[in-house]
């Protein structure tokens, strides 16, 4: 209920206290504003952010109002106006994510208005001093009637006016009370007038030295963001690749048609997985970078990764139900029993095969067949396992275990095919590579024979010619006695000792010859990533369970500078043959970031390591990511759940729910801080 004799008399005080505020010749500049588009807002100090552009010169009167209020209650109301709440689209909870971005405390209270979609909230902590009757009282009688009026600066300083109100306890009458009143109102200018002046020099101070107290402690630390960074790459690779593998067999089995909805979802979220991936190689590079830009490019990557995650989690609910009409499990299981009964001669036939391999080529051409046989017999083992316990769970009834441990065995099945196959790529792939080192050593030569001439000659053109030669000739040295042991990685480093001699070399060449050589260390360049991206692939694929986000980074930005290496090929050789370089060297630093990634894992996890318990030998599903997807309910990468620490990622069978988790800083919303206890109202208009 309204107290006129109060309305008055505040309304009396506020003049007087802006006539003092004139009379002492203060002022206050309008603090910049943020301009976001729709998603919750960093107020960056302001008191007013208008995205929708609906204030024009209203917004003096409206400022005028929320002064006024802080001044005389010490309470703090911002008002943003924007055109659709996004990100989260729930306005509650978009108002606890402004209150948590900007560190509202119990005086701080916002009012948020979706101009577009006419929805708005009023929100205050849990602790502030108005009921939530009072509260419902604001709105009904000052708010929402001006924003039907579409009178938006109205509702704000409705807001501001009725908040005050309600605040200021109960009028009185009389002369005695009026005398009093005026006492206490000169002694509350003269103390009002005095914090106000410290307040603003304090502030002019923080302007001019360019510090925003609220931005500096708002949202999360850089460190707490890299630390989300690596946990959602991690999260929806893991989903990607989970989802990438239920759909082959769901159309299978179902057909494309029926599909197709999951593989236009999936092939949506591979795109933002390249782009968020991308990102993260630019704050990984050499390059510096601005505190800003590392901060904008971590949110960024975030928000990417939480909207692909949500896409795929929408389609939960779609796809178990198709995985409910798929299911005779009897015929289910006894398809998985053939493809486990096809890789039976597989694993002796890799075995032989990786036994030649050691004894003709050094440790490190055999890096990515490191623990291969060991992982797909132990899948072998652990597909075994689940489809004895699918069966038993087919004569119990139990349909749903049933297709559980039959998708589980299926993909342990075809994680193991992989590692058979990568052994005999792996194999070619040497093979390739020692008839493509023979062709660089003679190329390498041919240039060391040409610098001599030229040097002989007296027409060097580039005094370094002499020093790069002898380099080069180490290098070749190096190739010609132990290449043919380590022919791949020989290869790759006889190249880069060949380049600069080579450039240096390219004035005296004719155009002919320069395009000729060009064209030929670029196929060498190509096939030598094509390789160094394909051996990393299925490295990470076969054990992302135990792989951060480091190496699915580099494994990322290998195959992006790989597709614009062949796309470039035809037309622009040289840059053709950069790209390749560069996805070849960063496939490389895929693998061994990976291989430490999967040695950590193994190592850290030797005292938890799972017997498995049934017969089935659980190790290699750990490493592959099987059980982090599908049985144990999500691991959270490397921050929760699952063996040692790391899972196969949070969600279930790709397609299916479960939350993103892990741990250090949630990112996105946050549950608990200042946000965690507010209440407030609101609604359409």
């Amino acid at each position: 209920m309204r107290h006129p004799h109060r309305n008055r008399r505040a309304a009396t005080l506020r003049s007087l206290f802006a006539v003092v505020v004139a009379a002492i010749g203060l002022s206050v500049l309008a603090p910049a504003l943020p301009a976001f588009a729709g998603d919750p807002v960093d107020l960056n100090g302001a008191y007013i952010v208008d995205e929708s552009g609906v204030l024009g010169s209203d917004q003096v009167a409206l400022q005028n109002a929320l002064d006024t209020l802080s001044t005389e209650h010490g309470v703090n109301l911002f008002v943003v106006y924007t055109d659709s709440f996004t990100n989260p689209s729930d306005r509650q909870e978009w108002a606890n994510d402004v209150a948590t971005m900007n560190q509202f405390g119990t005086n701080d209270v916002l009012l948020a208005v979706a101009t577009d979609d006419r929805v708005y909230q009023l929100s205050v902590d849990k602790d502030f001093p108005l009921s939530d009757d009072q509260l419902a009282a604001i709105e009904t009688d000052d708010i929402v009637p001006a924003l039907r009026d579409n009178d938006w600066a109205g509702a704000g300083i409705g807001a501001a006016k009725g908040i005050g109100d309600a605040l200021g306890g109960g009028g009185g009458s009389g002369g005695g009370g009026a005398v009093l009143a005026w006492v206490i109102a000169i002694v509350v200018i003269v103390a009002a007038a005095v914090l106000l002046i410290v307040f603003l020099v304090r502030r002019r101070k923080k302007v001019d030295a360019g510090v925003n107290a609220n931005a500096a402690a708002a949202g999360p630390t850089q460190k707490e963001l890299d630390r989300q960074v690596g946990a959602v790459l991690v999260d929806l690779d893991d989903a990607v690749t989970s989802s990438e593998e239920e759909l082959g067999f769901a159309v299978a089995q179902f057909g494309a048609e029926a599909t197709k909805t999951f593989s236009d979802v999936l092939s949506g979220a591979k795109g933002k997985l390249s782009e968020a991936f991308a990102l993260k190689q630019r704050l990984d590079d050499a390059e510096p970078d601005t505190d800003e830009e590392r901060r904008a490019w971590s949110q960024q990557i975030i928000a990417i990764c939480d909207q692909a995650s949500d896409e795929l989690d929408a389609q939960k609910d779609s796809f178990a139900a198709l995985r409910d009409v798929e299911r005779d499990p009897a015929s289910a299981l006894q398809t998985a029993k053939t493809e486990l009964a096809a890789l039976a001669g597989s694993g002796t036939d890799a075995r032989e095969r990786l036994g030649r391999l050691t004894q003709q080529y050094d440790p490190p051409a055999l890096t990515t067949a490191g623990g291969s046989i060991e992982q797909a017999d132990q899948l072998r083992t652990f597909a075994d396992a689940q489809l004895t316990a699918a069966a038993t769970a087919i004569t119990a009834g139990d349909t749903a275990q049933a297709a559980l441990s039959i998708s589980a065995a299926r993909q342990a099945v075809a994680q193991a095919g992989t590692l058979v196959t990568s052994i005999a790529t792996l194999e070619s792939d040497l093979q390739t590579a020692g008839a493509g080192l023979a062709a660089a050593i003679a190329d390498a030569q041919q240039d060391i024979t040409e610098a001599a001439r030229i040097q002989a000659s007296g027409t060097s053109p580039d005094p370094n010619l002499p020093s790069l030669a002898a380099s080069l000739g180490v290098e070749v040295h190096r190739a010609q006695t132990a290449g043919a042991r380590d022919p791949l990685n020989a290869r790759i480093a006889l190249e880069a000792a060949n380049t600069p001699l080579d450039q240096a070399l390219a004035s005296a060449r004719t155009e002919q010859e320069r395009v000729a050589r060009l064209i030929a260390q670029r196929d060498r360049a190509i096939a030598t990533a094509q390789s160094e991206v394909a051996a990393a692939a299925s490295y990470l694929q076969t054990r992302r369970g135990a792989v951060g986000p480091d190496a699915r980074t580099r494994l990322s930005e290998a195959q992006r500078h790989l597709d614009q290496s062949l796309s470039l090929a035809t037309t622009d050789p040289e840059a053709s043959l950069r790209e390749a370089s560069t996805a070849a060297n960063l496939a490389s630093r895929a693998t061994a970031s990976a291989q430490q990634d999967v040695s950590w894992a193994q190592s850290s996890g030797d005292q938890g390591m799972p017997t498995g318990g049934g017969g089935g030998d659980f190790s290699g599903a750990l490493l592959g990511g099987i059980l982090g997807g599908l049985l144990s309910g999500g691991g959270g990468g490397r921050s929760s759940g699952g063996f040692g620490g790391w899972g196969g990622g949070s969600r279930s069978g790709g397609w299916g729910g479960g939350s993103r988790g892990g741990g250090g800083f949630s990112g996105g919303r946050s549950s608990g801080g200042s946000s965690g206890g507010r209440r407030g109202g609101g609604g359409r208009f």
